[in-house]
């Protein structure tokens, strides 16, 4: 018997679980919840006669599944273009984004949560990025204004102790003109073992305040070839001591980031880690798109992740990451939108779709090399992620017990081209949900048992007047003291070039062969 307050969620299909196997997909299928977790998975005429008071939620049309999780974002609300800036590459980005507009870190947050939930996503990893003083205000904003939407949030706190400016930063300042060095000095002359100091204060801070069942803390240095040595072997006693918290590290993102490690180390960013003991079940590395074969075989073997970008990879131009060759390794590949998303939009769902479409390669072995299929996907972006964000087994999928976190997919687009509502005999649902489906086909959100929105309605927050707001403050004029440094940068930018530039005798050997130059 169930109360007023249980919700009992029904669809044409339940898709329980990414992972293929009895029971995962059930027709007529109903998913109970009470008191925020699942109670009872099955049919949906067996559990309405035995739950006849749970509030019922879907019209039995619809792909009722676990809701999406994006295992990598940084809460940004507006996008660089929105706010002015196209994309280029990354490491000119570092420095053009010194012109975007700040906007309150609650707002964005709050902006960039509400798209995620309109789009099917149930849970965000936030990783804020900064050194400036007012970091704790600033992550505090920044949860609240997830949780005021209502989205599940994994944060870290990003920061790096050495590279702000440029990748071996103090031999760049030396190949610049007198004036711009004076200019640039104070900004590689800082404390670097304080830093560290002052980063573990504030996860502290945050993990003691903020980390429970609903939200979790998790340790995340912006990147490896930011970190010393002595940051890096910190952070990971800190994870130790509290039990293997994940650490995220954005790695060997572009090809510059490839030829530090080997100038700096004489050895790959990952083998790197390897060095430190870094490796292991709770490290997940962002973007990994410049890792080695030697790479992966590390990365599988100590059971780490990494989390993939593919709208965001191609936007900046870092590459196409060898997602096809880490997944047959068995490296936990989860999905990161890392808010650049096409058409700025978060919808996890079209993501997915680019990875299950962009890792389809060419070949001669047209008997055993299957392409990454439909579920494969779908893992990435359910079981996969929640490993990462540190809610591994709560959520991901529709089991007794776990967080109810589900959503509820119109079909009509979905199926319609068949002219008839259920799917073709023996083709599975989860395949033409990654063919066909767009984030906005998704109905209804409910997380941990909570409406959020129904009939493409958000519940919890106005997203026209975020939106409105967030626009209205990336419209303010900037400082004159945010404007003359982003100039500064502008005049640095053509040194900073050229010295990357004298980095690009690489030899590469690419995973997939796309083309043909010969």
């Amino acid at each position: 018997m169930s109360s007023s307050k249980d919700i009992l969620a029904r669809g044409k299909y339940v898709l329980v679980s990414p992972e293929a196997g009895p029971g995962s997909t059930i027709t007529d299928g109903a998913v109970l919840i009470s008191e925020g977790r699942i109670t009872e998975v099955g049919d949906y005429t067996n559990l309405k006669k035995e739950h006849t008071q749970a509030l019922e939620k879907g019209d039995g049309k619809q792909l009722l599944m676990p809701g999406l999780i994006d295992g990598h974002s940084h809460g940004s609300g507006l996008s660089s273009v929105q706010c002015g800036k196209p994309f280029d590459y990354l490491e000119n980005l570092l420095l053009d984004w010194a012109y975007l507009p700040p906007i309150d870190p609650e707002l964005r947050t709050a902006l960039s949560a509400v798209k995620h939930i309109r789009n099917g996503c149930t849970t965000m990893h936030l990783n804020y990025w900064g050194e400036e003083p007012n970091l704790v205000e600033n992550a505090r904003k920044c949860i609240e204004g997830a949780r005021s939407a209502g989205i599940r949030l994994a944060y870290s706190p990003g920061g790096r102790n050495m590279n702000r400016l440029a990748l071996d930063e103090e031999e760049f300042i030396r190949t610049l003109p007198a004036d711009l060095h004076k200019a640039v000095v104070p900004m590689v002359d800082y404390d670097k073992g304080a830093f560290v100091d002052q980063y573990l204060a504030l996860f502290d801070e945050l993990y003691r305040h903020f980390n429970g069942e609903e939200t979790r803390v998790l340790l995340g240095p912006s990147w490896t070839q930011g970190c010393t040595d002595d940051f890096l072997l910190r952070v990971k006693e800190k994870a130790d001591t509290l039990g293997k918290v994940p650490i995220h590290l954005h790695t060997l993102q572009t090809p510059v980031q490839k030829a530090y490690g080997l100038k700096k180390h004489g050895k790959s960013l990952v083998a790197h880690l390897d060095d430190l003991g870094l490796l292991g079940e709770n490290l997940v590395l962002g973007h990994a798109v410049f890792v080695s074969a030697s790479d992966i075989e590390l990365l599988a073997r100590s059971h780490a992740s990494i989390t993939h970008h593919p709208s965001c990879n191609l936007a900046v131009r870092n590459g196409i990451a060898p997602v096809y060759e880490l997944v047959k390794a068995g490296v936990n590949v989860a999905l990161g939108i890392d808010d650049k998303a096409f058409n700025d939009d978060e919808d996890a769902i079209q993501e997915l779709r680019v990875i299950h479409k962009l890792h389809r390669v060419p070949g001669f072995d047209l008997a055993h090399t299957p392409a990454l299929d439909a579920r494969t996907v779908l893992q990435m972006g359910m079981v996969n992620a929640a490993r990462v964000c540190g809610f591994r087994g709560e959520i991901g999928e529709l089991r007794p017990g776990m967080k109810a976190d589900v959503i509820l997919v119109d079909l009509g687009e979905v199926l319609g081209d068949f002219g008839e509502s259920t799917a073709p005999p023996d083709m599975d649902i989860a395949e033409l949900f990654i063919h066909r489906a767009k984030g906005s086909h998704v109905n209804t959100v409910i997380i941990g048992g909570r409406v959020v929105m129904e009939n493409r309605r958000i519940l919890s927050l106005d997203l026209r007047a975020l939106s409105r707001e967030a626009r209205a403050q990336a419209a303010r004029p900037l400082s004159a003291e945010q404007k003359a440094f982003a100039d500064l940068l502008q005049k640095v930018k053509p040194y900073y070039q050229a010295w990357y530039r004298s980095w690009e005798d690489l030899e590469y050997t690419p995973f997939y062969v796309m083309n043909s130059r010969k």
